[in-house]
């Protein structure tokens, strides 16, 4: 696949002495001290490139933190394990990733006819040694060091009211304050609750542990 990337130095400039921070399929959303990452045109955009190749281009360990929102999702599921290996190759000791995903319960999930892949809230226990989830999964995608240390449930409106110019509040943010006080919580929702009120997205942030 043919590529352009909007900063292409002539020689390879080293990572910065505390490494790298990536915002991996950007799109619009900018993140200050971030490179954005995307084969598209967005307005985020610092290197136009397909992210796996250009995970592929670095060093080990010259990354120091990954953000990536709303972008997984689009991946083939048979690509996702190696990205992450990938990503993992990069991360320096001590990094983390953060990512955020549509969950399997929101209805605007499939409207998207490029959406690939399921994201629940223990998806990302599968691929991490250890787990602040109560629920235990297979260990066989596991990635030696990683942690998930913290999951996050949101929900949205469908739409954001205003009565006499003040935001009228909305079941969901009560919803993301009363869920999102334990893992217990999130968990107990999504097994018995989201059908009846669904979940915008999950939010995982990993960390990879120093040996």
């Amino acid at each position: 696949m043919k590529t352009e990337r909007l900063i292409e130095p002539s020689t390879p400039a080293p990572p910065p002495s505390d490494g790298l921070r990536l915002n991996l399929g950007c799109g619009s959303k900018r993140i200050p001290g971030f490179i954005g990452i995307d084969i598209g045109e967005g307005s985020a955009v610092d290197v136009r490139m397909d992210v796996m190749e250009y995970l592929r281009s670095l060093p080990d360990h010259s990354v120091q933190d990954v953000y990536t929102r709303h972008f997984l999702e689009h991946v083939d599921g048979h690509h996702l394990r190696p990205m992450l290996l990938e990503i993992d190759r990069v991360l320096r000791p001590g990094g983390s990733l953060h990512i955020i995903v549509p969950h399997y319960s929101n209805p605007y999930f499939y409207s998207d006819p490029t959406h690939r892949l399921f994201f629940g809230v223990h998806t990302f226990s599968y691929f991490c040694e250890h787990s602040c989830l109560h629920r235990t999964v297979p260990r066989y995608a596991t990635i030696p060091g990683w942690s998930l240390d913290q999951v996050r449930v949101g929900f949205k409106p469908y739409a954001r009211p205003r009565l006499l110019g003040v935001r009228v509040p909305m079941l969901s943010g009560l919803l993301n304050s009363v869920v999102n006080r334990s893992t217990l919580g999130i968990e107990l929702f999504e097994r018995y609750l989201c059908g009846l009120f669904s979940i915008y997205e999950v939010e995982y942030r990993i960390c990879k542990r120093r040996s």
